[in-house]
């Protein structure tokens, strides 16, 4: 019996999934850009949350940046990442979304295990792509970031949403027929 490649175990390669290199899964930040303190920052087996690979995240006395430009400006957009931290401070932790800073803000955080962090935000109402920027610090050791996923929220199309209106005005008549009887 074959098993599953590793890049199969990624959960970030999911249908509709606008990030390139998700789960930096090609050994290396191909799709992102980094900027800022790149000390201490490279793409490691140890920090996988899924897959083989995950960002490990660790610039000395100032912060680094990693950004991708995803989406356009015509819909809103769930965003989620998976985010561990070895702890120990002076730490930072920021996403920044089209340069609008939406948290998390975690500043000298404690160690954690891998977590979740998610949201609903709105496309860019300029012309062009979203921007979505992480910046880390992390002094004494690394963060790990690994799984992140950006998609269209599903928007039902006009038509779908008189097919839903006519059914619940057909529904109302059948529940006022029956309350007449």
């Amino acid at each position: 019996m074959m098993s599953s490649p590793a890049w199969a175990n990624d959960i970030c390669q999911i249908s509709g999934n606008l990030v390139q290199n998700c789960g930096f899964e090609t050994g290396d930040f191909t799709g992102w850009t980094q900027s800022g303190n790149t000390g201490f920052t490279s793409v490691s087996t140890f920090y996988a949350f899924s897959g083989n690979y995950g960002a490990q995240l660790g610039p000395v006395g100032s912060d680094g940046f990693l950004t991708q430009l995803v989406g356009d400006n015509s819909t809103t957009y769930d965003v989620s990442f998976e985010l561990y931290n070895d702890g120990g401070a002076p730490n930072d932790f920021t996403v920044y979304w089209n340069g609008v800073d939406v948290g998390p803000d975690l500043v000298d955080a404690p160690n954690f295990s891998y977590t979740l962090f998610s949201g609903v935000l709105a496309g860019n109402s300029g012309a062009g792509s979203n921007e979505i920027t992480f910046a880390f610090r992390q002094d004494p050791s690394y963060w790990g970031l690994d799984s992140v996923v950006v998609e269209n929220t599903a928007v039902p199309e006009p038509a779908s949403l008189m097919l839903l209106g006519a059914g619940l005005l057909g529904l109302g008549g059948l529940i006022r027929r029956k309350l007449i009887r």
